[in-house]
Formats: C-alpha cells, sequence, structure tokens
C-alpha cells in the first residue's frame, strides 16, 4: 500500500510540472517576425556576409574575418524562414559554418570561397522568400 502511495504522488508531481512548465517553454516566443520584419533581417544578414566576403578578398587577418562570421551568424539566426526558403538558409548557414572552421584553421582561401557560397545562398534565400 504505502508503494502505491509513492508511485501515485510522484506521477501526480510529474503531471503537475509538466502542466505548468509547457506554457511557460511556449511563452519564450511571443509572435511571428512579419514580412518586413524577415525582409530586413535577411537584407541585414546579406550585407554582413558580403562584408566579409569583401574583408576577405582584401586580405583581412584571422580575427576581423571570424568577427565578420560570428555577426552574420547571430544576424542569421533573426530570420525567420518557412518552406523553400528554409532549405537556403540552411545551406548558406553550412557554408559560413565551414567558412568559420576554415578561418579558425588559418585556412582563409577556403574561408573565402565557403563565404562566396553563404552568400549565393542567402540571395536565394531572398528570391525565395520574395516568391512567397
Amino acid at each position: 500500500m504505502p508503494l502505491t502511495k509513492k508511485k501515485f504522488l510522484a506521477i501526480l508531481l510529474v503531471s503537475a510540472i509538466a502542466t505548468v512548465s509547457t506554457p511557460t517553454i511556449a511563452a519564450g516566443k511571443i509572435e511571428n517576425a512579419t514580412p518586413a520584419e524577415v525582409k530586413a533581417s535577411l537584407n541585414t544578414t546579406i550585407e554582413r556576409a558580403e562584408k566579409t566576403l569583401a574583408a576577405l578578398e582584401n586580405g583581412a587577418d584571422k580575427d576581423t574575418v571570424l568577427g565578420l562570421l560570428s555577426d552574420t551568424k547571430q544576424m542569421a539566426k533573426e530570420i525567420h524562414a518557412t518552406n523553400r526558403a528554409a532549405v537556403f538558409k540552411g545551406k548558406a548557414g553550412t557554408q559560413m559554418k565551414k567558412a568559420r572552421k576554415a578561418a579558425k584553421e588559418d585556412d582563409l582561401e577556403t574561408a573565402k570561397k565557403h563565404v562566396a557560397a553563404g552568400v549565393e545562398y542567402y540571395h536565394e534565400l531572398k528570391k525565395a522568400f520574395s516568391g512567397n
């Protein structure tokens, strides 16, 4: 009998915590971004990615490139893409991740190649978003 009470209380406690915590976690995102906000963040991300590419082409040092890549990555988090557009966001992010890894290893030529590919994917993302 006491074991049954303990199990019942444990189940009751777990279900109470789950009931309270689920709405709390979901409350983190208040509303979806408007199309204008997405477009603005997309344009800013493209500008930062192009700035990174320009810095690589002008022979910037490793720390500068890593800082610019970090800025681009942070801004890309603001892009809320759905459906087909999300594919391009993922591909661009992958290219930027590869560029960051190459820059950390002092391989700035490879980093430049990946940033250029990332910029292209961001432009494709912009086209896909505009088509929605």
